[in-house]
């Protein structure tokens, strides 16, 4: 079902038919994720989809398919390669020191042929989503974007390709330091040619063009300029 081998610090418990793959020092989150079912209460937060809280400090994410498989498939997944990456993923960013959420499990249910996944990470504390802040913001907001793009540079400096880098998936905690989200589709590659880590950051800034298109953000004078200022890149 998955791919060998998990980072040391991770532990695989197994029971019926639901796998839950945990941070080895944290053996208590077994009595507090069901074998199936919801995982925590629902969530009010802005801007990351259908999301739940346990303990008041750890988030939830249920996998849905995006695009046009959601009306089809919804929450079913055939493989679960992908919550394997996001782990593995995660745990070498933040052992490069790269701000992003500690994924504490992640559970997969197996139903047929399917599986229901979800994911289990920390809480940024009093965080939001860098659209949301965009929407909702009257502050100049360049030196949010600069930043965003430092961490871009140093997430392409650790060798790791975000495929789904946009502006959602960036998080900016209580001190508008930026996050990055979601790494079930990130890698890692021995080698990221400039041509590749251009596409990632066009990726990004066609995100931003896309919902400021559509009028729900707003984004200040030569915010491209502020990116690749904080990138690194000239103009």
């Amino acid at each position: 079902m998955m791919e060998n081998p998990l980072p040391e610090r991770y532990s695989i418990h197994k029971e019926k038919d639901t796998t839950i793959i945990y941070v080895s020092a944290r053996k208590d989150l077994l009595n507090k994720i069901p074998l199936d079912g919801t995982i925590g209460s629902p969530s009010e937060l802005r801007g990351r989809g259908k999301i739940y809280i346990l303990d008041g400090n750890i988030v939830v994410r249920p996998l849905v398919h995006g695009g046009m498989l959601r009306a089809f498939t919804q929450d079913r997944f055939l493989i679960v390669k992908r919550s394997i990456r996001e782990l593995k993923v995660s745990s070498y960013l933040i052992s490069k020191g790269i701000p992003t959420p500690e994924v504490l499990a992640v559970r997969f249910i197996r139903k047929g042929i399917f599986y229901n996944i979800c994911v289990i990470s920390v809480l940024v504390p009093d965080s939001i989503d860098l659209m949301t802040y965009l929407e909702t913001t009257r502050l100049d907001s360049r030196d949010v974007i600069k930043k965003t793009g430092e961490l871009v540079r140093d997430i392409h400096g650790c060798g790791v390709f975000h495929s789904d880098l946009h502006i959602k998936n960036i998080l900016l905690d209580k001190d508008l330091n930026p996050w990055i989200l979601d790494l079930d589709k990130a890698r890692r590659l021995a080698y990221m040619p400039p041509a590749v880590k251009w596409l990632n950051i066009k990726r990004f800034f066609c995100s931003c063009k896309k919902w400021e298109k559509k009028g729900r953000i707003v984004l200040p004078s030569g915010w491209e300029a502020c990116f690749r200022q904080g990138y690194g890149a000239r103009d």
